[in-house]
């Protein structure tokens, strides 16, 4: 632990010694962000819902995905990038260390440019919530939620991205995979599922269960006809898609062979 803390603070003093061009990283990923959701704002504005959700209830949605996909990109940048580590071999040298190649690739990739799309993401979801409640509706169970919420999505997410990484121990290249396993699946958890034809909604669900980080839960938030239990199901489902990923992983290094490069 002493270990992984001391690469923490050398990964963030590295990104720290250009403060201009880190500022501007996190602005461009903040104006970004904000672009994507202005273009769903006036889609929303000119036909008023979307499946029967509201500009602001759609809001909540991608603000949720879009801090949840920016942790993830803060604390596991390299396993999102994991292919550089198969492709140039590079995973052999994490592999010689006393310490479990997870922790090494979790602690020296810590990218704190990342975070503008946690705070843009932050700054949409209180603008929505505002909103919804001044139409009325009660937020206090949203926000006493949204710690629940921001884990179980990031660690969804990164079952995810470990998943597709465990598989370019046998294809070495995985960035062809990121669009199935990562943008897709993200983009499509920041609108209310039930718009996607149902064998598509079967593997949000299972497969690729994104519907837990936003979807589930705002059924019961936003009275859409959900139950109690949904606000417990997503913690428990991503706490089941990490222990299967971690499985797999650990196979995944037992059977990984050096490209030699």
């Amino acid at each position: 632990m002493n270990l992984y803390w001391k690469l923490f603070k050398a990964s963030i003093k590295s990104q720290m010694e250009y403060k201009a061009a880190f500022l501007m990283e996190l602005l461009v990923f903040m104006i970004l962000q904000a672009l994507d959701f202005l273009l769903v704002a006036a889609i929303l504005l000119k036909f008023d819902t979307v499946g029967g959700w509201n500009l602001y209830e759609v809001g909540c949605l991608f603000a949720v995905a879009s801090m949840v996909r920016s942790l993830y990109r803060v604390f596991a940048n390299d396993i999102h990038n994991f292919e550089k580590y198969t492709a140039n071999g590079e995973f052999d040298q994490l592999l010689t260390r006393p310490v479990s190649p997870l922790t090494l690739l979790i602690a020296r990739g810590v990218y704190w440019n990342q975070i503008g799309g946690f705070l843009q993401g932050a700054l949409m979801l209180g603008l929505c919530l505002w909103g919804l409640h001044g139409q009325g509706v009660a937020i206090g169970p949203a926000l006493l939620y949204l710690p629940v919420s921001l884990f179980s999505g990031t660690i969804i997410v990164f079952s995810l991205g470990l998943a597709t990484a465990t598989i370019g121990f046998w294809t070495v290249r995985i960035n062809e995979f990121l669009a199935f396993t990562h943008y897709g699946p993200l983009n499509a958890a920041s609108y209310p599922l039930h718009i996607y034809p149902g064998w598509l909604r079967g593997i949000l669900f299972t497969l690729i269960p994104v519907a837990f980080i936003t979807y589930v839960p705002a059924l019961y938030l936003f009275d859409k006809g959900g139950a109690f239990w949904y606000l417990i199901v997503s913690p428990l489902v991503a706490l089941l898609a990490m222990g299967v990923t971690w499985k797999f992983w650990g196979f995944g290094i037992k059977h990984y062979h050096s490209t030699g490069s």
